[in-house]
């Protein structure tokens, strides 16, 4: 049941003597680095993202902070084009059954060709990175609020309207591969589940366009919901937690 629910639960209960080892071992390693974080739950990410081989984890987190001093330090003072502010939708509301942060992204109703001829590809990547950052700040406080580790965000992504007409644009698909593959190698176990509703026929055949630019750990925590998704979602989050629109009361 949801309540058993054994995505995004704590990293770190149960955890054996060997991967308490490489922990240590991977922090030691690193030990020569400014990171923002210092915890063992920071390290478990980049271990659990490398099936916790050590040499694996270590390149991974090595290549992200490098990432960190190039991207992230340039955008803590950038403000997004007027063009993403205003027609980039999204946003967080409520929480799922376990707690964790629900993201709803409207991502149907996405003008892909308008986005890619009115803003630069690097204001995208930079917007991501900015909404990356800023789910890391909120679990941080999620945890805190809570008493216990809130590490990673459901989604709720809208399919509707999605159609061949406005969505395939070769160069857009691919920066959403590129926006992929970035979000799996920088912020790696931050994502708890990826709830799809109202996919129209054509979702599958979208779908195939970028699911090779994700890991199968990630792949298998995307959930489809049919006709009756109102009442299906309701499986993971509660109906005072979800807004009207997706069938909830609040």
């Amino acid at each position: 049941s949801a309540t058993n629910d054994l995505l995004g639960a704590d990293p770190l209960i149960g955890l054996s003597p060997e991967k308490k080892e490489l922990l240590r071992r991977l922090r030691e390693s690193v030990a020569d680095l400014d990171k923002p974080d210092d915890s063992d739950y920071y390290y478990s990410r980049w271990l659990i993202a490398r099936k916790w081989n050590l040499e694996k984890a270590e390149n991974l987190l090595r290549t992200h902070l490098k990432f960190r001093k190039e991207n992230i330090d340039p955008i803590r003072d950038w403000t997004p084009p007027e063009v993403l502010r205003k027609f980039f939708p999204g946003g967080f509301f409520g929480e799922d059954r376990q707690g964790h942060p629900v993201w709803y992204d409207n991502f149907g109703n996405l003008d892909f060709r308008g986005f890619y001829l009115s803003v630069q590809k690097e204001d995208l990547f930079k917007l991501k990175i900015k909404h990356l950052e800023e789910n890391m700040r909120l679990l941080k406080e999620y945890s805190e609020k809570k008493g216990r580790y809130i590490g990673s965000v459901t989604s709720v992504i809208d399919m509707e309207n999605l159609s061949f007409q406005r969505h395939y644009h070769r160069p857009s698909i691919q920066t959403i591969r590129e926006l992929m593959s970035m979000t799996e190698a920088n912020y790696p176990e931050s994502t708890k589940r990826v709830i799809i509703v109202k996919a129209p026929k054509i979702f599958p055949t979208a779908y195939n366009l970028v699911k090779h630019f994700m890991d199968k750990y990630t792949r298998q925590k995307i959930v489809v919901l049919g006709g009756n998704w109102k009442e299906e979602i309701q499986k993971y989050i509660a109906p005072d937690q979800l807004p009207e629109a997706y069938g909830g009361t609040r």
